[in-house]
């Protein structure tokens, strides 16, 4: 099945250029997410379980702007053992301005581990033809730089970690890159950012191409990624 949701864009969701910030093009996609998640899932497994993303793979073919009406939609594409594939696509005056593939781990709460996702939770949300299956790229292991970034209150979430989309404002401080600039990007959650006042920030920028790292200060990966510019 398929579940929309229209949003007009807030100027507080834009950066100084009025552009929309990626952390909230991640927060228009899961509050779609969520929203199928309460039309599809039983009580009982939300007291049981939780969603959490394991990756984002994001192509942005047009900018979206301040004041932007858009329609937000997702569907499940498949699930498979511990995982489940899903599409976003956001749609700006009739075209697709935006599409997403993402990787969504079922957590048991109780033992905040990954499960199984059981077969009732897989035929509850049914299975829909991929629209985008994102990008086969190669990751940096080899950064130029590095800066010391502080975590604020405001990025952690109702868990007391860093929210997904917060991850994209600690990215922001280490690269020199603008929201509309990016014509695709590719962020991995290795590990949750829990109870840190800082976290080591590492990229290494090509004239296409960014690559980035969040990590402790001992070496603990936390999130990993690229981004790549669009021509102008």
């Amino acid at each position: 099945m398929k579940t929309s949701k229209s949003f007009e864009v807030p100027s507080f969701a834009t950066n100084p250029k009025s552009f929309l910030k990626l952390r909230y093009l991640l927060g228009y996609m899961m509050e779609v997410a969520f929203q199928q998640a309460k039309q599809v899932e039983k009580e009982e497994w939300f007291e049981k379980y939780a969603w959490v993303v394991y990756s984002w793979d994001v192509e942005i073919i047009e900018p979206i702007k301040s004041f932007d009406k858009i329609d937000v939609t997702t569907h499940a594409i498949d699930m498979n053992k511990f995982y489940a594939y899903r599409n976003f696509s956001i749609e700006k005056s009739g075209k697709i301005c935006a599409k997403a593939y993402c990787l969504f781990l079922l957590i048991d709460i109780k033992r905040m581990r990954p499960v199984k996702i059981p077969k009732e939770i897989g035929e509850a949300y049914g299975k829909e033809k991929s629209i985008y299956d994102g990008r086969d790229i190669s990751f940096e292991e080899n950064f130029t730089e590095n800066k010391k970034i502080q975590i604020r209150k405001a990025d952690l979430d109702k868990n007391l970690h860093v929210n997904n989309a917060a991850y994209m404002d600690l990215i922001f401080d280490i690269m020199d890159i603008e929201d509309q600039e990016v014509e695709y990007f590719k962020i991995i959650y290795k590990n949750e950012i829990r109870n840190k006042d800082f976290v080591i920030g590492e990229s290494k920028e090509n004239i296409k191409e960014s690559d980035f790292r969040l990590k402790s200060k001992d070496g603990r990966i936390y999130t990993y990624g690229k981004m790549i510019k669009r021509d102008v």
